[in-house]
């Protein structure tokens, strides 16, 4: 509080000051005037005395506005000092030299002023500096242009007046040439300033250049009064001083500005560099018809030549700037538009848009397991592979639709003028094209896409919105596999929560957090049980027991399959040992990721995890679903042998929903065949979904392979798959998922039954681990149902 009143009172003083100085500016430009009537009020007056008096006012507020304000405290005090040094020669000139000879002439006086110029000079650029965070090279150029253009004017200006005096003037009239020249640079150098930080500048800017005008216009009346012999003290020209150096104290006091510019605003840069290129141009001109100094002939060509350096190097700034604005719109991989453009782009039609406006429709892309394939094939290949599905996707697109990369492994596509049927047709178009196989140098892959299209303005009608509800859209396609899916309102009731469940999930893994359902699978030959099927579920912390289609589309998109495969292998490993240990010799099979079949070294973190839980390899099974065993076939192959040469017995999972290809069969280390359950299911409705069935079952043991089938609901349909030969069978029919202690009571109550029964022993069959990865599959456990039997 102390401090603010201080600082009210002295701000008080200076303006009780500042009102001073301009009342005595203004009785001393009265007086003088009215002393061109009488000489005798110039000679005897007090007008003289106050006109010596203002530098040194000035300089004195100056400095008290330095010592009182912190900011751009050093140019305030090169200001002040240079005003002082002004007044000191002002006040020699008028006791000293004035008395004696009217004349102007060399005097020590003119020590004080030319110091004025120097210090204005450095004050200047510090307060530039101040205001200007960095120079651009060009800036030097243009500061050569206008010294070049200043010392050709000046040049003239001198030959001019000196071709009109007097021999014993002639040092007189070179000195007194050096004030409007001193002037002129002060000048220029202020209006550079407007010209690097436009012309909406704080008020000190045009107190200083006003000063410089004033103190040109006086210094050039002086100039030819002494070229022509007739100067004499008084009159006009101390008018104009006094008010010249009233104003920069009162420059002093206005409000310091507390930004900093870049610089380079516009054109107004191009300012000075122009004006002294047509001055020049017109020396050159003017010379053609009068005879010049060659000297100033030669300063004006140097000017034109240095303006026309300058004009090249603009144009070529101005496209360099237009190439790095498109290159800040563009994706530097793959050439296409990148998220800054696509914005633009877009928030252009959303703000165009309006009643009765175009309609249009956006695509979100993302491809399914790309970070599984960067991650284990390396960034190069994972770069090269989207070059090429960008230069897929915009073969499939109309020529008037935008196509932009907004990041990672995800495209965007904006179709102007288009509705839901166009939408449809452009997705389906490039889901299409991305069918192929992709040939990345010695490696060829697969990728499939999930899409979501939001439409202008049935969906939304903001730019932003929009965009998050195709996200919404892609991300149900992904979950359902569907390849393309429309924003449908409700949808997104849980997005929000996103972002949350993939940290607490990538935090929660290693951390005890996932459990294991088992659902029997029973052998139709003699109604034992020889495997189970696991399901995961995920403890949250808060949310409680997570169902894997909350969770499992997330994981595989971010990346975290490969880390929660090896968990659940872990974790199933270890209820092997457990059971084996109670006397029930099962063994156990997981899913694998396809991050997990291109890894090469996945087989040597299998192996360890045996050697942990003392589990033989030929009880471990791992099944692959068809889609990830076509990424990359020779590298898939590869971890697949090494796995099968341990002695684990290899699965295809889901067989009949992806490429269902029988060359893989034959080319890859196969074992069992897992019929998807959407074929089992229909069997007792659709007779086409039962010749399926019995003919892959065919298939399957011609290959030396043996069959699984999922989705037994009914008797029948249990039965019919017997009399089809299938060799094991599972469904809520059979038994629903539960956890480890409470089905096994059950293992023991069918495979005792068997025994008894008289049955042979069959050989070790498996207890599938399965990490679902298609949402929804089976995602709550249901209970049996009333009325099922057990044998």
């Amino acid at each position: 509080m102390t401090t603010s009143v201080h600082a009210a009172r002295r701000l008080r003083v200076v303006r009780a000051g500042r009102v001073a100085l301009l009342a005595a500016a203004v009785f001393f430009v009265a007086t003088t005037l009215a002393g061109l009537r009488d000489t005798s009020i110039i000679v005897n007056g007090v007008d003289r005395w106050l006109g010596n008096c203002f530098s040194l006012a000035a300089g004195v507020m100056c400095l008290v506005r330095a010592n009182l304000v912190r900011g751009e405290r050093a140019a305030w005090v090169a200001i002040g000092a240079g005003l002082l040094c002004y007044g000191a020669g002002t006040i020699y000139f008028t006791t000293r030299v004035a008395n004696r000879n009217p004349q102007l002439s060399p005097s020590l006086a003119d020590a004080g002023w030319l110091l004025f110029y120097i210090a204005t000079y450095v004050a200047v650029i510090l307060l530039m500096r101040k205001r200007v965070s960095r120079f651009h090279p060009s800036v030097w150029l243009d500061a050569l242009v206008g010294a070049l253009g200043v010392a050709a004017l000046a040049s003239g200006l001198a030959v001019g007046a000196i071709g009109k005096v007097r021999a014993t003037n002639m040092s007189t009239v070179e000195l007194n040439l050096a004030y409007p020249l001193a002037d002129l640079m002060l000048l220029v150098l202020v209006v550079s300033v407007f010209g690097l930080l436009g012309w909406r500048l704080e008020r000190v800017w045009y107190l200083l250049g006003g000063s410089l005008i004033i103190f040109a216009a006086a210094d050039t009346v002086v100039v030819g009064e002494v070229a022509s012999g007739h100067y004499s003290p008084g009159g006009p020209v101390e008018v104009l001083w006094a008010l010249a150096l009233v104003l920069p104290a009162y420059a002093a006091w206005q409000r310091p500005s507390r930004e900093k510019t870049e610089g380079l605003v516009g054109w107004g840069v191009l300012a000075i560099p122009a004006i002294f290129a047509i001055a020049a141009l017109g020396l050159l001109v003017f010379g053609a018809v009068t005879r010049l100094p060659p000297v100033t002939v030669t300063l004006a060509a140097a000017t034109v030549l240095a303006a026309l350096v300058r004009t090249g190097i603009t144009f070529a700034e101005v496209r360099q700037l237009a190439e790095t604005k498109l290159q800040a719109r563009t994706d530097e991989l793959t050439g296409l538009a990148n998220r800054r453009g696509f914005f633009e782009r877009l928030n252009g039609l959303d703000s165009g848009a309006g009643a009765g406006a175009r309609r249009f429709a956006l695509l979100v892309l993302d491809l399914d397991r790309f970070k599984e394939i960067n991650d284990s094939l390396g960034h190069p290949v994972g770069d090269d592979l989207l070059k090429l599905v960008g230069r897929r996707i915009a073969a499939a697109l109309r020529p008037e639709d935008l196509l932009a990369r907004l990041g990672g492994d995800e495209f965007a596509v904006l179709l102007e003028d288009a509705d839901a049927a166009v939408a449809k047709m452009v997705a389906e178009r490039v889901l299409a094209t991305l069918e192929g196989p992709f040939e990345v140098g010695a490696v060829t892959l697969h990728v499939d896409a999930s899409i979501g299209a939001a439409l202008y303005p049935d969906d939304a009608v903001a730019a932003s919105v929009l965009l998050q509800r195709a996200d919404v859209a892609m991300y149900a396609a992904k979950a359902a596999r569907s390849g393309v899916e429309y924003y449908q309102p409700g949808v997104d009731v849980h997005t929000p929560d996103r972002l949350d469940i993939i940290e607490a999930l990538r935090s929660g893994l290693g951390e005890d957090q996932l459990r294991v359902h088992y659902q029997m699978k029973i052998d139709l030959r003699t109604g034992g049980c020889h495997a189970v099927e696991a399901l995961v579920r995920w403890e949250h912390p808060t949310k409680g027991l997570l169902p894997p289609d909350v969770f499992l589309p997330l994981a595989e998109h971010t990346g975290l399959m490969r880390t929660l495969t090896l968990e659940v292998l872990g974790l199933a490993l270890g209820q092997s040992r457990r059971w084996r240990d109670a006397g029930l010799d099962i063994g156990v099979a997981v899913n694998l990721s396809a991050s997990n079949l291109l890894d090469t070294a996945f087989p040597t973190e299998v192996a360890d995890l045996l050697a942990l839980h003392g589990v033989p390899a030929r009880a471990l099974e791992f099944e692959i679903t068809e889609t990830a065993l076509m990424l990359d076939r020779i590298r898939t192959a590869a971890v697949l042998m090494a796995l099968r040469e341990m002695g684990i017995h290899i699965a295809v999972d889901d067989y009949g929903t992806g490429y269902s290809s029988l060359s893989y069969l034959r080319e890859l280390p196969v074992d069992i065949l897992k019929l998807d359950k959407s074929f089992v299911m229909h069997m007792d409705s659709d007779p086409g979904a039962a010749a399926i069935v019995q003919s892959t079952v065919g298939l399957a043991h011609s290959l030396g392979l043996r069959i699984v089938v999922e989705g037994v609901e009914t008797e029948s349909t249990m039965r019919r798959l017997a009399e089809f030969g299938c060799d094991l069978a599972q469904g809520f029919y059979l038994g629903c998922p539960q956890p480890a202690e409470e089905l096994t009571p059950l293992l023991w109550h069918r495979n005792d039954h068997r025994l008894s029964a008289g049955c042979a022993a069959l050989a070790v069959e498996s207890v599938e681990v399965e990490v679902e990865v298609e949402a929804g599959r089976d995602a709550v456990a249901e209970p049996v149902r009333a009325g099922h039997t057990w044998t």
